[in-house]
């Protein structure tokens, strides 16, 4: 986890629609032998990139991720956070078949109201 706030600190500054700032996130996915590790951080590659989109979906979107770790030090955001037609971060992490996700803090969105960590311990998280 280390590792992630570190990444944390590279985020790019955006500003939402409401104005409020958007939260700096990190995230590392890390293989079950623990011997590859890859990094994002929110806005790494596009504004706006949510750190996990980043890291599965634009690094790893070919690659089989069964079984890998993913860390975060924000709650992924939930199914019915993004506009259609994109996946929520919590939906891509489940499609990933990572198995194990460890989250830095809760989201403080009020609007978020742990409905990533609800979906993913549906899932089995």
């Amino acid at each position: 986890m280390k590792l992630a706030v570190d990444v944390m600190k590279q985020s790019i500054a955006e500003s939402r629609d409401d104005g409020k700032p958007c939260p700096k996130v990190g995230a590392v996915l890390v293989s079950p032998d623990g011997t590859y590790y890859a990094t994002a951080y929110r806005g790494e590659l596009r504004e706006g990139d949510h750190a996990e989109f980043t890291l599965l979906e634009r690094k790893h979107r070919d690659k089989d991720l069964s079984g890998y770790y993913l860390f975060a030090t924000l709650e992924p955001c939930a199914p019915g956070a993004r506009r259609n037609p994109k996946l929520a971060c919590a939906e891509r992490i489940v499609n990933a078949r990572i198995t194990k996700v460890w989250i830095g803090i809760e989201d403080p969105d009020p609007t978020v109201d742990r409905k990533g960590i609800l979906y993913l311990e549906q899932k089995r998280y």
